[in-house]
């Protein structure tokens, strides 16, 4: 978990680096994202219910080392597609990975201490989130982002060996106790086709107009996919994951929550790179202190939230965690170039903090609806609401911003937009970036929503028995 987090931080910050030394615009750039996001939304519940019939500790070293062969891809690439192919391998071994890794863990704990298990997770994001972006501020000026990828390789290569020397399938619980005959193929095509159809249409890369026989033709496959996955779960004897779980109050209302969320709270991670970057004409080494601080703040929070929800319950860490993301959401939408780079980093922390409260706490709500033999599968679909989250809020944020500047004639490459002085560009950019926040800021107002919702119908509910 701790590598594939870092993964995240290398990427987010050598976006700007990459745009720079291939010469591209923040809307190419950002297929460096949007691909890995497209792959393991197609493939991450799958990949869990797999886990959950062939065994997951060996499902886990199949998944790293097809992310250690994407890590050498990306890091020998020399042009954008040869890089879109490296994140692909590289996600789609990271979404194998992600999709066992939160069952593994759980299953080394007791129902009681669910809470725990999940603050473990959570804070090691955090670490990892601190690290990431540090490690790759102070060494993308000197190995350049290529090499970045090529650590990540190295350092997977001994997450690699002590997967294999270490995890114990009798203790990480069950798994490769069912016939690979029985496993839901035909689900497993619908729900990739669906997730992948549903980003594309939202994120729209190819530029199709929205008002097209085109683009009615993609929603029409997306609702086509989506009732006939439906339909099929419904009815099949062996699910790949079984619909009628969400007609739980619970399991509904905290995966509304996690969906939101991530979705609101995404331009975090994707935009304040490279505001910091290409901008503010800041160093990576910049840029890294802004992630930092994020990151620190999941650490810290997370520490006591998710064992403090086992005793008290997760909805006012919930509730309280929304809250404060939703503020400081707000507070981004004010940031323009006379922003006191102190005051920003503090509002990343904050935003960490929110983050930290909610994250773990909310997990533990979700997956104390759903048995232990299906906790890979649930693992799976809550890494997956998470993507889809992320992806489809940075598919906005980037079509906001540039929207904005096509519209105001300003669209120039990314690595350039530091180094444009005509008010125009600069003028287009922060208008862009205001309306994208404010445009998240609604969206985590509906997860706050979702959230007060989920504690009106669950305020009697021990989630741990």
């Amino acid at each position: 978990m701790f590598v594939l987090v870092v993964d995240m931080s290398v990427t987010t910050i050598s976006l700007s680096k990459i745009a720079d030394d291939l010469s591209i615009t923040l809307r190419s750039v950002a297929w460096v994202v949007i691909i890995s996001s497209l792959t393991m939304c197609g493939v991450m519940l799958p990949m869990g219910r797999l886990a959950d019939v062939i065994g997951r500790k060996k499902f886990h070293i199949i998944g790293l080392i097809i992310f250690t062969v994407g890590c050498f891809l990306t890091g020998l690439s020399t042009s954008l597609p040869f890089l879109l192919f490296g994140r692909f391998v590289m996600a789609f071994g990271s979404a194998i990975c992600q999709a066992v890794a939160f069952a593994i863990i759980i299953g080394v704990f007791p129902d009681r201490q669910r809470g725990k298990a999940l603050g473990i997770i959570t804070t090691t994001v955090g670490l990892a989130g601190i690290v990431g972006p540090l490690m790759s501020g102070l060494l993308i000026p000197v190995i350049d982002w290529r090499g970045m990828f090529l650590l990540l390789g190295f350092s997977s290569i001994i997450s690699l060996t002590f997967a294999y020397f270490i995890l114990d399938e009798k203790v990480i619980g069950i798994g490769g106790n069912q016939s690979i005959l029985k496993y839901d193929w035909i689900g497993a095509i619908l729900s990739a086709l669906f997730f992948v159809m549903l980003i594309v249409a939202i994120s729209n890369p190819f530029s199709i107009p929205w008002i097209s026989l085109v683009y009615f033709g993609i929603v029409l496959v997306i609702l086509g996919c989506l009732g006939t996955l439906i339909f099929w779960e419904l009815r099949t004897s062996a699910p790949m994951i079984d619909v009628r779980i969400f007609l739980n109050a619970t399991f509904s209302w905290s995966t509304s929550v996690r969906l939101l969320a991530f979705t609101g709270n995404s331009a975090v991670f994707f935009l304040m790179p490279i505001f910091v970057q290409s901008f503010l004409g800041l160093s990576p080494m910049y840029a890294g202190f802004t992630l930092f601080s994020t990151s620190a703040g999941i650490a810290i929070s997370s520490l006591f939230s998710g064992r403090l929800s086992d005793k008290h319950g997760f909805n006012v860490f919930v509730v309280s965690g929304i809250t404060l993301t939703l503020v400081t959401g707000v507070l981004f939408a004010q940031v323009d170039g006379n922003t006191d780079l102190r005051f920003l980093i503090s509002m990343l922390f904050f935003n960490g903090i929110g983050m930290g409260l909610w994250m773990a706490p909310n997990m533990t709500a979700t997956l104390g609806t759903v048995s232990r033999n299906s906790h890979a599968t649930f693992s799976a679909l809550l890494n997956l609401i998470r993507n889809i989250g992320t992806a489809i809020g940075q598919a906005l944020a980037t079509a906001v911003i540039t929207g904005v500047m096509l519209v105001k004639g300003a669209e120039v490459e990314l690595h350039n937009l530091a180094q444009q002085s005509t008010p125009l560009v600069q003028d287009s950019f922060l208008l862009g970036w205001k309306l994208a926040y404010w445009l998240l800021a609604v969206v985590m107002f509906l997860a706050l929503f979702s959230a007060l919702v989920l504690m009106l119908k669950t305020r009697n509910i021990k989630v741990s028995n």
